[in-house]
């Protein structure tokens, strides 16, 4: 049903549009074919996601090129999330991806929708646009800062470090600015991923709660998840965490155990203790976003 409307409303909206440069004949005059750029200008949330559908599709003729950078532009501004996150995905990956010189209009699209108040078209436009752009203006390499610091999804983070190799010394010149305006334990996280070496004055942060909780997956070992986590804690309370927080998830020989950290120097301290460890081994780590947490509570009540 709401197909069926979505084409009712197009074809209503292409029959409205007269033709204004029909010769002067006893011919009957047709209706003008809305393009799909002209869609992405002038259509509305709906329209605009179908066009933009069509385009991931490639169903656009002749390809994604300049002339669809007004209706993008208009999609940017668009009210409805979805169409401003597919518009930040195309931009990246039209303009910006495998481009020696990205067109700058798109760039400045990208740099807007990078801020905009929704985390998925905020992460649709570093992770496929600002991430890309080889040559990084001062401005950019700022701006990936800030979003590191910030925003720690694992995907999107990783990206940010691995797009910023070759800017570690202009990074570690804002790290050490930003670390010179106050005691940012959050930059003081980043440093050493972004900047390629230990920060200044670690052991300042040691003490300070952590910018948000980071977590550990122990790979479980036999059948008796119980004992496995109390042989856990008794290690961890040996290098110095008084109430190691430990949960089981999984079943049997299937299960993992979960560490949560707050404070700066526990994490360094399990870092440290069991980066070789055999018995005790960290399959993964990653700093616990909101909805993050919010996927291992839901898996932790589904046990």
């Amino acid at each position: 049903m709401t197909k069926r409307i979505l084409c009712l409303t197009l074809a209503a909206a292409t029959a409205t549009v007269a033709q204004t440069n029909a010769p002067a004949t006893n011919a009957p005059v047709g209706p003008k074919v809305i393009t799909i750029q002209e869609m992405l200008v002038i259509g509305t949330s709906g329209l605009r996601l179908h066009s933009l559908a069509m385009i991931t599709q490639h169903k656009l003729k002749g390809g994604v090129d300049e002339s669809c950078l007004p209706g993008f532009k208009a999609c940017s501004d668009d009210p409805a999330t979805p169409v401003r996150s597919v518009t930040a995905r195309l931009l990246g990956e039209n303009f910006v991806e495998g481009k020696e010189t990205p067109n700058p209009e798109a760039v400045e699209l990208l740099v807007k929708l990078a801020k905009d108040e929704s985390p998925d078209v905020r992460y649709s436009a570093v992770y496929h646009g600002i991430t890309q752009i080889q040559d990084k203006s001062p401005e950019i390499v700022e701006l990936l800062v800030d979003v590191a610091s910030t925003n720690r999804e694992q995907g999107l983070y990783e990206r940010i470090v691995q797009s910023l190799e070759k800017n570690r010394e202009q990074v570690a010149q804002i790290l050490d600015q930003k670390l010179a305006e106050g005691d940012n334990v959050a930059i003081y996280e980043i440093y050493e991923d972004l900047a390629g070496k230990p920060p200044p004055h670690a052991e300042k942060y040691l003490d300070m709660p952590s910018s948000r909780p980071h977590l550990f997956i122990f790979n479980g070992e036999g059948d008796d998840p119980e004992t496995f986590k109390a042989e856990l804690e008794k290690e961890l309370k040996a290098i110095g965490l008084e109430s190691p927080e430990l949960s089981i998830s999984g079943f049997g020989e299937n299960h993992v155990l979960l560490l949560k950290t707050y404070l700066t120097r526990d994490r360094i301290a399990v870092e440290k203790a069991f980066s070789d460890s055999g018995k005790f081994r960290i399959t993964q780590q990653m700093w616990l976003t909101p909805a993050l947490e919010t996927q291992i509570d839901a898996m932790k009540n589904n046990n």
